[in-house]
């Protein structure tokens, strides 16, 4: 029995040193946890990095023309000689102003927008149209509103009467008459002013509206860029901003 137990063990002892030998061992020996890091100042020392140069002076792509600040570059439009830019006419706002408040049209002429022109002198004709009647009105009412003032009461319409374009009218109906003719004289000069002002505003409105781009010329600019992603820390990364002129 003894014998037994002592070849028992001896195998026991054999089993346990063949398992420890064939036991799989693993590979590599696992990391230690990183150390918390402050994510704010690793943005800010990443952007910090990037030269100012690079980060001011971006890549612009588009039918406009380059001057780089160094001069290394070669611009990517064809230049326009002194000759050809003498043919071409530009049209200056101010100048449109100038003109239509020196005379009505006179700007959008300079506009070329002839088909203004007779709206514009219609309405001056109308006015001055308007005005001469009302004056002409005011002064034979006047005429008559004084004539029957200073004159002696009639007798058969008992009162101061006066005859005025084939009309007897007394010194009320007269002093009516002339104040009337002379608000709507007065009005007119005051219409034909405002006339006039928004005259030369349309003007300018119009000379503006012409000398803006209205092409599709499209630029774009390009700039390094540091893009924070949570969880992930920081990231490089291309900043693209289009100008649509």
């Amino acid at each position: 029995m003894k014998q037994f137990f002592t070849v028992l063990i001896t195998c026991l002892l054999v089993l346990s040193s063949a398992r420890s030998l064939f036991a799989q061992r693993p590979a590599a020996t696992p990391a230690a946890t990183p150390a918390p890091t402050d994510s704010t100042r690793q943005i800010r020392s990443a952007a910090d990095t990037i030269p100012e140069t690079v980060r001011r002076n971006g890549i612009r792509v588009g039918t406009s023309t380059l001057t780089p600040e160094d001069g290394s570059a070669s611009l990517d439009t064809a230049r326009v000689t002194p000759a050809q830019e003498a043919k071409i006419r530009k049209i200056v706002p101010r100048k449109a102003t100038i003109r239509s408040l020196i005379l009505p049209g006179l700007g959008q002429i300079y506009n070329r927008q002839y088909w203004k022109l007779p709206f514009i002198y219609g309405g001056l004709v109308g006015a001055v149209y308007s005005f001469q009647w009302n004056q002409n009105l005011y002064n034979q009412y006047l005429t008559g509103y004084r004539e029957a003032f200073f004159s002696n009461v009639n007798s058969q319409y008992n009162a101061k009467v006066a005859v005025v374009r084939e009309r007897v009218l007394t010194v009320q109906q007269l002093k009516r008459a002339t104040d009337q003719f002379q608000r709507q004289r007065d009005l007119t000069v005051i219409l034909t002013a405002v006339g006039w002002a928004l005259n030369a505003v349309e003007a300018n409105v119009a000379a503006h509206m012409k000398t803006f781009d209205l092409s599709d010329d499209i630029s774009m600019n390009v700039h390094p860029n540091i893009l924070p992603l949570p969880g992930t820390g920081i990231i490089p990364g291309v900043r693209v901003a289009f100008t649509f002129k």
